[in-house]
């Protein structure tokens, strides 16, 4: 996980440890970041408990630019993600 500026880059393969301490960062600046990326390989995930956040996150704050939400994910092992939002 790296900060630049607004912008948050994390990867997807984090564990839950490393999701936990990634809500608790995000949680206290949250209305001072502008941007997740997820960044790196893209084959598969360690935890759905990742998406689970980062899908709460922009619920929380629609106007943060999330690359894997805003966009499709496309992985290497499970294919195409598709998110559909319950506006």
């Amino acid at each position: 996980m790296t900060i630049d500026g607004d912008v948050l880059e994390i990867e997807l393969d984090m564990d839950i440890g490393d999701v936990s301490e990634l809500k608790n960062f995000i949680a206290d600046r949250l209305e001072y970041i502008e941007a997740i990326n997820v960044i790196g390989e893209m084959h598969s995930f360690s935890s759905s408990s990742l998406l689970q956040l980062l899908y709460s996150v922009k619920k929380t704050k629609p106007s943060m630019s999330i690359n894997i939400i805003d966009e499709n994910l496309k992985l290497t092992d499970y294919g195409v993600i598709h998110w559909i939002g319950d506006d």
